[in-house]
């Protein structure tokens, strides 16, 4: 091999090492970008079954207070009916 295309033969591998270099550099920092995501993501999604854990506990409670509320009622109602009786009897 000549002088010419041994130092061709550098210049090519010293390109292309650089190419390498670079694309490892970028492949880190998108490699980054993506664990931060991640790590983002994670938290969201703590958070929101938080949320979901909560509004769930709160719509319990609320289908029991419904729930007393028509029992209230409904006894209101008998009551009444039971007035209305006595009432007409009287």
């Amino acid at each position: 091999m000549s002088k010419e295309q041994m130092e061709g033969v550098v210049r090519t591998v010293e390109a292309l090492l650089g190419e390498a270099e670079s694309l490892r550099a970028k492949c880190q920092r998108q490699s980054d970008d993506v664990r931060q995501l991640c790590d983002n993501l994670r938290s969201e999604n703590r958070d929101l079954a938080e949320r979901f854990a909560q509004a769930e506990r709160d719509l319990t409670e609320v289908k029991r207070s419904v729930n007393e509320l028509m029992d209230t009622k409904v006894a209101f109602e008998a009551r009444e009916r039971q007035v209305r009786k006595l009432s007409k009897q009287l």
